[in-house]
């Protein structure tokens, strides 16, 4: 009899030990997973901070960032998706007879951390860190942004269900609301101000180009073309377009009118062109290669007359100022090697200066050295100016981090 009940009792600890062993194989990853809430295809991850950016209680950091150098901060130790932008706050002065001190103007840099594809907001004279959407969508790799900052198109890839890799394009809110979905595997997504939107969608003839509303609406196609594996940027009301950048390849720069979707050749045959026009539509940057050289000019749109600069470095490394006139640009210590190319496949990173070049003047003036100042490499991409000139904000394409330069 006993013997009977010792194997009863036996099988019970058997069981539980299989049901708690089952718990834990299929629901214990659970507690890290986000909860979808309806209509919300990425979760929302709460009160939780999944990034480390922010204190164990999600609130905003205050004294946020590192101080590497005078002026110089990185704002982030975790790689951030390509593509942050800087606002302006203005200052908030005291109403009437108040006493109250003036809050003097600031700037704030948005981005989107890599792994959670959380919304931050990084107050650059408070040296505050904010979190402004918990949105989880992980693995970012780009994001561009309305001017306004109130929306950003991240792009991200994903595997489908046969295996094959895909890109998809999410407009996500900056208040954490409903975002929509872009057409799936998008070459590029181009955003003029804070209301237009323009897509390039590649197709088995060319590429599909498209402009819509930044809230999805209004969408209409500006030109269909032989042409293929195009880079857009806006240029005043019309756009520029540049072929792919390989120093074993000539490239050609357009003109593609926003009434008409015509193109009109502005550059090219250059080997290894790139692109960067300025949004008041007046001028092109742009870099090439020859004879194992890279070279940098400016383009007059209205003349059409290029001017070579006094710094040599990739167009994709600078960022225009405020009002058109000058560049900030990485300039790299060393610019030698199958370039760009090797660049692009991550074969060679470069360590950069940072300067500024007077398109009027062609003086060019050196913001910062991160390798003297800071003893840190820094390889800029993604550059760009806050709208009065205050603050430049750049990512280092070694490790992903974000930095700001206070101007």
């Amino acid at each position: 009899m006993n013997r009977r009940i010792l194997v009863i009792v036996a099988s019970i600890i058997v069981l539980i030990g299989l049901l708690v062993g089952g718990y834990y194989l299929f629901f214990a990853n659970g507690a890290s997973l986000s909860v979808g809430l309806p209509g919300d295809p990425f979760g929302s991850s709460g009160d939780r901070d999944q990034t480390g950016l922010l204190g164990p209680d999600g609130q905003p950091i205050q004294g946020a960032g590192t101080v590497v150098a005078p002026r110089l901060i990185r704002i982030s130790d975790a790689p951030v998706a390509k593509g942050a932008i800087a606002l302006y706050i203005p200052p908030v002065l005291p109403v009437g007879t108040s006493t109250d001190p003036e809050i003097p103007a600031d700037t704030e840099v948005r981005f989107i951390e890599r792994q959670s594809g959380n919304i931050y907001a990084f107050r650059v004279h408070d040296r505050v860190l904010t979190r402004v959407s918990n949105r989880t969508l992980p693995g970012i790799q780009e994001a561009t942004w309305s001017s306004d900052g109130s929306r950003a198109f991240a792009r991200y890839l994903t595997r489908a269900a046969d295996g094959t890799e895909h890109i998809d394009t999410y407009a996500l809110p900056a208040d954490g609301g409903e975002g929509y979905f872009l057409e799936q595997d998008l070459e590029q997504v181009a955003v003029q101000g804070s209301t237009t939107v323009f897509s390039l969608l590649p197709n088995s003839t060319g590429s599909i180009g498209s402009l819509s509303n930044t809230d999805g609406t209004n969408v209409s196609t500006l030109f269909t073309s032989a042409l293929s594996r195009l880079h857009a940027g806006f240029s005043g009301n019309d756009l520029v377009l540049a072929t792919k950048a390989s120093s074993g390849l000539d490239g050609y720069a357009f003109l593609a009118s926003r009434t008409t979707g015509a193109f009109t050749r502005i550059l090219g045959p250059l080997r290894g062109l790139a692109v960067l026009p300025n949004t008041e539509g007046t001028s092109v940057l742009y870099s090439y290669a020859d004879a194992g050289r890279v070279y940098l000019q400016v383009l007059d749109l209205s003349t059409r007359n290029s001017t070579a600069l006094p710094l040599v470095t990739l167009a994709e490394k600078c960022t225009w100022a405020p009002g058109g006139r000058a560049v900030y640009c990485g300039v790299p210590t060393a610019l030698a090697g199958n370039v760009p190319d090797e660049w692009y496949q991550g074969a060679k990173t470069f360590s950069d200066r940072i300067w500024r070049i007077d398109l009027d003047t062609r003086l060019a003036t050196l913001i910062v050295d991160p390798g003297t100042v800071a003893g840190v490499a820094i390889d800029a991409v993604a550059l760009t100016v806050d709208p009065v000139g205050d603050t430049l904000v750049f990512t280092n394409k070694k490790d992903g981090t974000l930095w700001v330069y206070d101007l």
